[in-house]
């Protein structure tokens, strides 16, 4: 058996809230050196850790909404049709590679508000649903988690993952 985050509006909205203060406070303790240029094992910068979560902020949201996969995470759809995050995320990486971290910054936090404003006027029944994150040609023995956990996991979930690479920095 999976699994999954089960959880009503109210207790959503706390986790996120509590991931989101947790993440910045150790976005807050981060030098400008810090800020400037070292990477993680796999050559990502704060801004493209950053940058990542906030395209998972804007998927969640308007899957939930309905809105295809590849329009949430701002990349193209043949980056998403193989189902390979890997492929997806290299996608997302390159589409904010421009950005500075204070850029990258006011992006996840843009991502975040909207996303948490979305939650709060959301019927709490909506996160008990099966959330069909690849379409309605899903194998039907396919076990589908619901949309609390898809938000969860796309937000505190994601915070408390990026927070590993962060406190690398003794943050």
């Amino acid at each position: 058996m999976t699994d999954f985050h089960v959880l009503t509006k109210d207790a959503l909205l706390e986790e996120i809230s509590r991931g989101w203060a947790e993440l910045n406070r150790a976005l807050d303790k981060l030098t400008p050196e810090q800020l400037s240029g070292p990477t993680d094992a796999n050559g990502w910068r704060v801004q493209d850790h950053l940058s990542h979560m906030g395209a998972w902020h804007n998927w969640a949201r308007l899957r939930v909404q309905g809105r295809p996969s590849w329009e949430g995470l701002g990349i193209t759809e043949a980056d998403v049709s193989s189902g390979d995050t890997d492929t997806a995320n290299a996608a997302i990486r390159a589409c904010h590679a421009g950005k500075t971290p204070a850029e990258a910054r006011a992006f996840l936090t843009e991502t975040h508000d909207l996303l948490v404003e979305m939650l709060a006027g959301l019927d709490g029944a909506v996160l008990s649903l099966p959330f069909r994150a690849l379409g309605p040609d899903e194998p039907a023995d396919r076990v589908i988690p619901p949309v609390s956990h898809i938000v969860y996991e796309s937000t505190a979930g994601h915070y408390e993952e990026h927070l590993g690479w962060l406190r690398g920095y003794g943050v």
